[in-house]
């Protein structure tokens, strides 16, 4: 199996059967957001536990990438430190936007590292770090 192919069984695998999916009672943050070009739309709901993000779930609907990217992304950062998450958004942002990454950092994130080939899902690709981003502004 290639890279490739590894690659879109993960996007597949988390669009089917997304992780972190759901709501939760009495969350710290909440935020959300769409990209109405295409209609995804995404809330996250995260609860702290000091600096550390003890749980995160999100709600949506949309295209393959921007919910397997929300699904992946609540799986990247689970009980990390916002400073850790913070690094990992950057990190995706900048793999988003052709740099170079650290793929270890990234993990299974990193299966959608092609998406920076269609610039026009690179909004779908987005919206979740964008969302989280809203949400750990309300951390203070």
């Amino acid at each position: 199996m290639s890279l490739e192919e590894l690659f879109k069984e993960i996007i597949i695998e988390h669009y089917q059967h997304p992780k972190n999916q759901g709501h939760i009672d009495h969350p710290d943050a909440t935020s959300d957001g769409s990209n109405p070009l295409c209609g995804d739309e995404i809330a996250m709901e995260l609860v702290f536990d000091g600096n550390r993000i003890k749980n995160v779930m999100f709600t949506g609907n949309g295209c393959s990438i921007s919910q397997s990217a929300a699904s992946l992304i609540t799986e990247a950062i689970k009980g990390k430190t916002i400073e850790e998450t913070r690094t990992i958004m950057d990190e995706y942002k900048g793999m988003l936007a052709g740099r170079e990454y650290n793929a270890e950092l990234l993990g299974d994130l990193e299966a959608l590292s092609d998406v920076k080939k269609y610039p026009a899902r690179v909004k779908c690709a987005s919206l979740s770090v964008a969302v989280l981003d809203q949400a750990l502004q309300q951390k203070k």
